[in-house]
């Protein structure tokens, strides 16, 4: 950095920040807690404590939700998970305040962060977001080293195979086919690339994911490869998602 105009230098490296998120209160969520912690790595966890989608016995139990609490951000993903489009305004507004106020007496603090479930929302329901005292809220959109908008922020890859992903897979392996093959039929290889393309360009790297789908796939190895590849790197700002809120446009 030049003292004198505070602009970068050529020599100065990028300013690269990771992030991680894990979405929806399953059971499996300590065993993602426990990979995220052996390679030192923040997360936030997106959790719908009433989830719908989960029988009683798949939910992280309040005790579980605090446990993670002591050691990651704890964030807001709706009360029962239901897709907030289909809901009326008033049943939407309740169900993203009703989530985080459960989650708030279950861990004594503030939940400031939201995930959209499955990532669907209208224009309007960003406002109730916002209505409801969140001050960030994640998407599912992909491809991205740039946060974006503070309600609507951007990520870079999910921990899972997007069998709509060739063509991307084929642009960023700049026409190779061997190479795009690689990118498009295994995520963690997708995900090595945009960590390492961050680190050349700088930016964001935010991965994200369900643990309850990694281990549907049997994807631990995968995760666990990802995880040891962006840990660690002493150019690297780990942040929680809470934490990117100053970086989003």
């Amino acid at each position: 950095m030049n003292a004198l105009t505070g602009t970068a230098s050529p020599a100065d490296p990028p300013h690269v920040t990771v992030t991680t998120s894990w979405d929806d209160g399953h059971t499996l969520d300590p065993r993602l807690a426990a990979l995220l912690e052996r390679y030192r790595l923040p997360g936030t966890f997106y959790i719908a404590p009433r989830n719908r989608e989960f029988t009683p016995a798949q939910r992280l139990s309040a005790a579980g939700i605090g446990e993670l609490a002591e050691r990651f951000e704890i964030g807001g993903h709706t009360l029962t998970h239901q897709r907030l489009p289909q809901l009326t305004d008033a049943a939407a507004a309740e169900e993203i305040r009703g989530g985080r106020v459960e989650l708030e007496d279950i861990i004594g603090e503030p939940v400031t962060s939201f995930c959209y479930p499955r990532g669907e929302y209208t224009p309007g329901q960003v406002k109730l977001v916002e209505q409801a005292g969140f001050t960030l809220a994640r998407t599912v959109r992909r491809s991205s080293l740039r946060p974006g908008p503070a309600l609507e922020l951007d990520t870079t890859v999910n921990a899972y195979a997007h069998r709509v992903d060739a063509p991307l897979a084929l642009r960023l392996a700049g026409g190779r086919p061997w190479r795009a093959a690689r990118l498009f039929l295994a995520w963690d290889e997708l995900a090595v690339h945009w960590f390492d393309r961050c680190l050349r360009e700088g930016g964001v790297f935010h991965l994200w994911g369900h643990s309850w789908e990694v281990d549907a796939r049997g994807d631990w190895a995968r995760l666990e490869r990802v995880l040891a590849h962006i840990a660690d790197r002493p150019q690297v700002a780990y942040r929680t998602n809470r934490e990117l809120l100053r970086l989003a446009a």
